[in-house]
């Protein structure tokens, strides 16, 4: 992993500190350094050094390396529980003649040098690249495994193992700011039936562990199981590791290694629930203060967009009224404009009317027929019209008012019998026809409203 970007070995480092509990950033980078950025071989020596052991993958100067022993170390899951081949009873040992041992003894140096080249070639290329236990094919399947083979073996009354690999496991006790309890399970160890039978399933384990604690399982003959116990490193069986969150990284805070009681392991356990219980009081405080921040922020948010939005709308309306005003104000102009534009046409209907009004006969002439005109607003108009006049010209003479109080638009009628005088396409009928005799009265009736 020499060849990484920051980011990989950015997670790298935080995955080293949440394992070794170091806080130090530039030692954490010194000794990743050291190790080529190899996370096993690194998390494995500062384990070693802790516990006053020489480090395997970086050994001091003038130290005997030990490849063997690491080897060892790395094949656990392989060759830990491997049965030793003894010779039968009763079987011969074979007789070694004098030429197998001249053979031997000739072969010898060969042999030497042979073993001499492998062992050194492995501990060079374990110490440039170290050794690497990768990601399960399927960690689930890993775990549903030894769940099955536990209820099998033990019985369903056990504490709930949560059915994940362990890096989400990990990640579930992050997210839920609880204590994670890592059960390794040695099936071949000669403790484990009995602590799985009296500890692990008893009523009381259980009732301790409950809800205050999430707890993961997996078998050491699997691929999952193989990476976490070479992660956690534990030297003996039955094996429990308590994680908890510090100060944003996951720390083992309490091992348990070998056969205990089930009251000295809930002792020890409810011990380092208690001694570190207070940084996830403090965690849970801390995301409690944030979720309540992010709701302020949200309820915040909510209240400007509601508020932008009753404004948006007093906007709105105060635009549909201001619309509505300017519209008014244009139909009024179009109105005045309108009666402007009817007036000047009245104006000038008026003035071709009075112009072509007939000559007025006089008094003393029998021909003559007296017309007295009555305005809606009781003014009165009066004139002669001989009898061979139109019907036209008494309209003509209507519009001869200079008082302004003569309608628009208006129709002559007769008082009585009521009768509607309307000149025809020719300007008639003749005033002799109407039957009006030499003196009558008409009345101007306002059609501007119709």
């Amino acid at each position: 992993m020499a060849e990484g970007t920051d980011v990989d070995r950015s997670q790298v480092i935080a995955h080293f500190q949440e394992l070794t509990g170091i806080e130090d950033h530039d030692k954490c980078v010194e000794i990743l350094s050291l190790h080529q950025w190899s996370l096993e071989a690194s998390i494995q020596d500062t384990l070693n050094e802790k516990e006053g052991m020489n480090p395997i993958f970086t050994p001091p100067p003038n130290a005997p390396t030990q490849p063997q022993d690491l080897r060892r170390r790395i094949q656990v899951p392989i060759t830990r529980y491997a049965r030793v081949q003894q010779t039968p009873r009763g079987a011969v040992a074979r007789q070694y003649s004098w030429w197998d041992w001249l053979v031997n003894i000739a072969l010898f140096p060969i042999r030497f040098t042979v073993t001499t080249a492998s062992d050194l070639f492995q501990f060079v290329t374990s110490f440039l690249f170290g050794f690497r236990v990768g990601p399960a094919r399927d960690p689930v399947a890993d775990v549903q495994q030894f769940v099955s083979e536990f209820e099998k073996d033990y019985g369903t009354h056990h504490p709930r193992f949560l059915t994940c690999g362990y890096d989400e496991a990990l990640s579930k006790a992050r997210t839920d700011l609880q204590f994670l309890l890592v059960y390794i399970h040695s099936p071949l160890h000669r403790d484990t039936p009995k602590f799985c039978r009296e500890v692990l399933c008893s009523q009381e384990f259980m009732d301790f562990v409950g809800n205050r604690l999430l707890m993961w399982g997996i078998g050491l003959t699997t691929q999952e199981g193989a990476r976490a116990s070479y992660i956690l490193r534990e030297s003996s069986y039955p094996f429990l590791a308590l994680v908890v969150l510090k100060r944003s990284r996951l720390v083992v805070c309490e091992r348990v290694e070998g056969s205990l009681s089930v009251e000295t392991l809930v002792q020890r356990l409810q011990a380092a629930i208690t001694n570190n219980e207070a940084e996830l009081v403090v965690e849970r405080n801390e995301r409690s203060r944030r979720v309540v921040d992010q709701q302020l922020r949200v309820d915040q948010d909510a209240a400007y967009q509601e508020s932008l939005a009753a404004d948006r709308e007093k906007e709105r309306r105060k635009q549909e009224v201001l619309e509505r005003e300017a519209a008014q104000v244009r139909l009024a102009e179009e109105k005045l404009e309108e009666e402007q534009r009817q007036k000047e046409e009245f104006e000038i209907d008026r003035a071709m009317r009075v112009s072509r009004l007939p000559p007025e006969p006089e008094s003393n002439d029998p021909s003559s027929i007296t017309v007295l005109l009555r305005l809606p607003s009781g003014h009165r108009l009066e004139r002669r019209f001989n009898e061979t006049d139109k019907l036209e010209s008494v309209y003509d003479f209507a519009y001869s008012d200079n008082s302004d109080q003569l309608p628009q638009k208006f129709t002559l009628v007769t008082n009585f019998p009521r009768k509607e005088l309307q000149p025809d396409n020719t300007g008639g009928p003749l005033l002799c026809d109407l039957g009006l005799g030499r003196r009558c009265a008409l009345y101007v009736h306002d059609d501007t409203e119709n």
